[in-house]
């Protein structure tokens, strides 16, 4: 079954969300290298679906 661009986009929106709330409820001593990596692969995963979207591209021309 293939996702579809607005499925892939809330599938990184709800990580993102998840992954931001659990490093501001840790205490900074707490602060997980996986929970900062997950955050940024989330961030990019939006990132390059925002910037490769074909409906995007078609208003531009």
């Amino acid at each position: 079954m293939m996702l579809t661009q607005m499925d892939r986009l809330a599938v990184y929106s709800v990580l993102c969300f998840i992954t931001f709330c659990s490093l501001v409820i840790r205490s900074p001593d707490q602060t997980s290298i996986f929970a900062l990596a997950a955050l940024v692969a989330s961030a990019l995963g939006l990132w390059f679906e925002l910037t490769n979207s074909p409906e995007l591209e078609e208003e531009e021309h």
